[in-house]
């Protein structure tokens, strides 16, 4: 296991170290490569019943190893109850198949956080993407919420996590992921070198020891 990437919509080349995430419709593994698969929230209203049968039977495939991304989005136009439905089933597909649960979350940190309190989930919460402060960093980490930071985010959020909760990711960024590990790592005081190896064991923990 050498996976540096836990979130990406960008298939490349050295298919061990990423996880690429896609809708059911879309998965079709390549030999060495780790999935994650969810109904997006941005999704919801074209999604159609056998795409939710087929993740049913996708979610069990030894190489998705998360199920998602899926969440809340206010931003969107789809009403917040739909959305909560949908996320809902995933939290507990995911529950089920002992899976972590990659989340997209846009101004929802409070449902999120209810909702969690709710499920009591035993499989781990990551909210990917996360560009907030440190105040709501500080609120999702006190939950054991994992956070996973791209190439956009707040140094002081950054800052404040400990090092066991903190993943990093692409998404849908063409950056490159070591240029993200660097500049995290000088901000922790860390070499590149050492920030991997924390990343990795808290990969290792969150996916594959468990």
């Amino acid at each position: 296991m050498n996976i540096l990437d836990i979130h990406t919509h960008h298939l490349k080349e050295n298919v061990s170290q990423y996880i690429y995430s896609c809708m059911p419709s879309a998965f079709s593994p390549r030999e060495g490569g780790y999935y994650s698969v969810g109904i997006h929230p941005w999704n919801i209203n074209s999604t159609t019943e056998s795409e939710y049968e087929c993740l049913k039977k996708i979610a069990s495939h030894p190489q998705v190893i998360a199920i998602g991304e899926a969440g809340l989005d206010k931003m969107i136009p789809i009403d917040l109850s739909i959305q909560e439905e949908v996320f809902r089933w995933h939290i507990e597909l995911s529950e089920t198949l002992g899976k972590p649960l990659i989340i997209h979350s846009v101004r929802t940190s409070n449902e999120i956080i209810q909702l969690k309190k709710e499920f009591c989930p035993k499989s781990p919460w990551i909210i990917h993407g996360f560009r907030g402060k440190k105040e709501l960093a500080d609120q999702l980490t006190a939950q054991n919420i994992y956070l996973s930071f791209g190439e956009k985010y707040q140094e002081s959020a950054i800052k404040s996590i400990p090092l066991n909760r903190l993943l990093l990711e692409t998404d849908e960024s063409e950056k490159e992921i070591l240029l993200i590990y660097k500049s995290v790592a000088q901000i922790h005081s860390l070499t590149t070198e050492q920030l991997v190896t924390q990343v990795q064991q808290n990969i290792s923990r969150l996916f594959f020891n468990r």
